[in-house]
């Protein structure tokens, strides 16, 4: 079973308030390791630099896109291995968007506003080995 405080995970939004969201929720959750990052560009050096667990990527962000960002993690120039489970995070949901993010390799996808409940189901179907989600739900219910 996969221990929270032992994963590391990166947040890349562009907007701060989400930013702060998604990192208390995955504190709530017992994720003490968090990176953020406010634009794809630089998240793709700390990729390359950081083993990460897991990644909350927005979609839509100025200069450069959270596609544009899986483009990248999925091209053969890429190191094998670099690429962590990525989490899609948007306010803006639509079928074009879901089913570009799922061909780019999206793992899950959430829309904002999210809960706690929803962030442990998507953590615990992506990250390797999983984690009892029954337990984590009960405990992500009694933080909300």
């Amino acid at each position: 079973m996969i221990v929270p405080q032992d994963l590391k995970a990166l947040i890349v939004d562009d907007n701060a308030h989400a930013r702060a969201a998604m990192a208390a929720t995955l504190r709530k959750l017992g994720l003490a390791e968090i990176d953020e990052h406010t634009g794809a560009a630089s998240a793709t050096g700390a990729i390359l630099g950081t083993r990460y667990d897991i990644v909350f990527l927005d979609w839509y962000m100025p200069e450069m896109t959270g596609g544009a960002l899986l483009e990248i993690l999925g091209s053969p120039y890429f190191p094998a291995g670099k690429r962590p489970p990525v989490v899609m995070v948007t306010a803006y949901p639509n079928r074009d968007t879901f089913a570009r993010a799922r061909e780019l390799g999206v793992g899950e996808i959430l829309v904002k506003p999210f809960t706690v409940a929803q962030v442990a189901t998507a953590l615990g179907k992506l990250v390797p080995g999983g984690w009892d989600l029954e337990e984590e739900q009960g405990a992500a219910q009694v933080l909300l």
